[in-house]
């Protein structure tokens, strides 16, 4: 096991991650805006909270918002709050994002899918500190300090007229770059291990090590899903490893390491090799680890979020109900023989698709969506289990 190095929960000692870590001392103890780029599953979010728990308003709210998940129609509403009465399902005074945070800071994840309009508004807080809410004319103060982040090239977006250029440069003054995890391979085994770790003393199992020859390979993966990824990846590792430390066989297995990267399946690294049956079975399981760490992902951002309408809430409960109702179908013992291995894997996805079904009350679609399969492939798995 070697040393995790670590600052504000932030992995690594490449010196691009060294100088983040500067970037985000020099700027926390500012109100200044801070615009983060990078590709999805770099960790964005990580840089965003870490300004604010370093921040003077660190006691205060740390609200984030995912852009992209809020309906362009009700993103005005959601930000900056309405008025009772203001449109049709107005039914009552509805604080926005902007005045929950109030004191505090406002992280505008996938701030490229904000509708211009919006954008407009979100401009005038910037530079005036006010809100109005929608139905009102008057105003209000807000003392709020906005981080915003995204996995787009802005100004390419400001480009194509999808993204205002005033408001660009009035966010870029400051731009924290997170790097993808090809460019900081140095870092993956601190990463590694310190998923590692975290895995096993969640489950109360025995910590189990990468192999030396195993690390080698992770480094030489180009890791399209970036840290997120490789996060899920040592999760199934240590489920499918019968080891007490990880060998390269395993890694080899479950890592689809080819020359040819166009065959990678940026779902989940899944050997293209095996027939079309295997790999089907293997991503509907490996969704099951990506569910639990959008599970985790969501519950943090609420227990940070006071103000969250209904249908996240009953979004969350969904997925919660899918975990569950699976929570024990990836336990270790059932992986005691080859013999056993491919029974387990088809009882897991069976009960997998069969329990999400429930959640969905039989929606075909939205279970397909959740399990990021295709509708035919679903009702195929369907037939093949007898699933009424």
């Amino acid at each position: 096991m070697q040393d995790i190095i670590q600052k504000y929960g932030i992995i690594g000692k490449s010196e691009v991650i060294q100088n983040i870590i500067k970037s985000i001392d020099q700027v926390a103890k500012t109100d200044i805006s801070v615009l983060i780029t990078g590709d999805s599953g770099t960790g964005k979010e990580l840089v965003a909270k870490a300004i604010h728990q370093q921040s003077l308003r660190k006691h205060s709210p740390y609200i984030t918002v995912n852009c992209g998940a809020i309906p362009s129609g009700t993103m005005e509403s959601e930000l900056f709050g309405h008025k009772k009465g203001s449109f049709t399902d107005a039914m009552e005074n509805r604080k926005g994002f902007f005045e929950t945070a109030d004191g505090g800071t406002i992280l505008l994840d996938e701030i490229a899918e904000m509708p211009l309009g919006v954008q407009v508004k979100l401009l005038r807080t910037l530079e005036q500190g006010e809100i109005t809410k929608v139905g009102e004319s008057i105003p209000r103060k807000v003392n709020v300090r906005i981080l915003a982040s995204t996995n787009k090239n802005l100004q390419e977006e400001v480009s194509k007229e999808n993204f205002r250029k005033d408001l660009y440069y009035r966010l870029k003054t400051i731009t924290i770059n997170v790097p993808t995890l090809s460019k900081r391979r140095e870092d993956i085994p601190l990463l590694a291990d310190a998923f590692m770790m975290e895995y096993a003393d969640k489950n109360n199992l025995a910590y189990k090590p990468f192999s030396p020859n195993s690390i080698k390979i992770l480094q030489e993966y180009y890791w399209p899903g970036n840290i997120r990824e490789l996060r899920n990846f040592v999760q199934l590792a240590f489920i499918f490893e019968k080891d007490t430390k990880i060998r390269p066989e395993t890694v080899n297995e479950h890592l689809n390491i080819e020359n040819d990267q166009t065959n990678y399946d940026t779902r989940f690294p899944v050997r293209v090799n095996k027939d079309s049956e295997t790999v089907e079975r293997e991503l509907i399981l490996r969704q099951l680890f990506v569910l639990r760490q959008e599970v985790e992902d969501i519950k943090k951002m609420l227990e940070s979020n006071i103000n969250v309408n209904n249908y996240r809430q009953n979004q969350l409960m969904d997925i919660s109900n899918v975990m569950k109702n699976i929570q024990n179908v990836t336990d270790e013992k059932d992986f005691e023989n080859d013999d056993q291995e491919t029974k387990t894997m088809q009882e897991m996805e069976k009960e997998l698709i069969q329990n999400t079904l429930k959640v969905f009350h039989g929606n075909k679609k939205k279970t397909a969506k959740a399990l990021k399969i295709g509708e035919r492939t679903l009702y195929r798995k369907i037939n093949q289990y007898d699933l009424k």
